[in-house]
């Protein structure tokens, strides 16, 4: 037997005993390890890139699924997975999706999680009772705005150096421009900055920036780029200020 497959068979059957003996409800930071759990196990390499599953169905006991399932529950583990996924710099292709399913056969406290790879309509569970539509979170209806966020936010980049010291953005899934043009979502006042000087997109579930063909260039941890994916605490170089990228 595999490490990998002995250690499912002792988390499994450990865990299923405690939760047999002592019962009690399941909590949110169980999902969240359970997830990262299966994450670990089921990420792969195509083409020299490290891929994380996109999909991941999550089944629970039918009390645990009527307290814990809801809509504020899976933006919650959506964005946590999101994080995870910048964090230990893997890539998602395909639209991320998130399903809460209810399974008798589980006991009160316990979680098992599956996660694959799938299209959008493939994304659905090998056994439970009641499961969910699959969550491909996109941006919200008109009838959502209410209730939901217009949008996530997966990391911040904060001055560090320069003259615009302590100014700050939290960053999610739209594009947005670095310069000195005041329509740029990060306006620097930084004269060694370009008007336009450099973008970051969303590709893959990473933030990748680029360098808008700007006067001085783009550096990120002293290295000169014209495009590159960010990781967690990169420093980024434009003009006179230096910007750190952090995770949230």
């Amino acid at each position: 037997m595999s490490f990998s497959k002995m250690e499912t068979f002792l988390e499994k059957h450990i865990e299923g005993f405690f939760n047999r003996k002592f019962a009690s409800d399941l909590q949110f930071v169980e999902l969240q390890k359970n997830v990262e759990r299966s994450m670990g196990r089921n990420k792969k390499m195509i083409n020299g890139i490290l891929f994380a599953p996109n999909c991941y169905i999550l089944q629970m006991s039918g009390a645990d699924y009527d307290r814990i399932c809801s809509r504020k529950a899976r933006e919650m583990l959506y964005e946590y997975i999101v994080r995870m996924i910048i964090r230990s710099n893997l890539f998602i292709d395909g639209h991320l999706n998130v399903k809460f399913c209810k399974n008798s056969s589980l006991k009160k406290g316990a979680c098992e999680v599956t996660a694959n790879y799938a299209a959008d309509s493939d994304c659905t569970a090998a056994t439970g009772d009641v499961a969910e539509k699959t969550i491909v979170i996109r941006k919200p209806t008109i009838k959502e705005t209410a209730s939901m966020p217009l949008e996530r936010f997966y990391a911040g980049l904060t001055v560090i150096e320069g003259y615009d010291i302590d100014s700050r953005l939290e960053i999610g899934e739209h594009q947005i421009h670095i310069g000195r043009r005041a329509e740029n979502e990060f306006l620097l006042t930084d004269p060694n900055a370009s008007r336009l000087h450099a973008y970051i997109t969303f590709e893959k579930y990473r933030h990748i920036l680029y360098d808008a063909d700007s006067l001085n260039g783009t550096f990120v941890n002293g290295k000169k780029i014209t495009a590159l994916c960010l990781n967690n605490e990169d420093v980024i170089t434009i003009g006179q200020s230096k910007l750190i990228y952090e995770v949230l």
